[in-house]
């Protein structure tokens, strides 16, 4: 019996070689694994995954999207993300308000592009302007 194994062992390891070794489609083969293998990491383990479907969750509600969107930007901005209004409507999330730097604007970006493979959104998040000390001191 172990002498079955071990000449098992080896004809698969030689056929592995020989389909991944070929000379005109190893490469593309060799690919493909390492593309399944990253979307294995990113995803999740599954058949599907590894047939190179996408796992889908079931179509969440636009209430669901918006509070999700909502706390995803609480958690990345702190108290900037209360500032944040995000409106949901027949799938467009659209992300209102204003942000006191640059650097908050961009990481709001992204965690709204987060989003953006479950619903249509908008990002309408601007730099939070000063108002001059004239109109302030009229």
């Amino acid at each position: 019996m172990k002498r079955r194994s071990v000449i098992g062992l080896g004809a698969l390891a030689a056929g592995l070689a020989a389909f991944f070794l070929h000379p005109h489609k190893g490469r593309a083969r060799r690919e493909a694994v390492r593309q399944g293998g990253e979307r294995l990491a990113r995803r999740g383990a599954g058949a599907a995954t590894l047939m190179g479907r996408p796992w889908r969750r079931a179509p969440a509600t636009s209430p669901e999207l918006r509070q999700r969107l909502e706390d995803a930007l609480i958690e990345a901005l702190g108290g900037e993300g209360l500032a944040l209004q995000v409106a949901a409507d027949a799938g467009t999330l659209t992300v209102r308000g204003e942000v006191s730097s640059l650097d908050q604007i961009s990481l709001a970006s992204r965690v709204i592009d987060g989003f953006a493979g479950e619903a249509e959104v908008v990002n309408l998040v601007r730099l939070r302007s000063s108002a001059p000390a004239d109109a302030e001191a009229g």
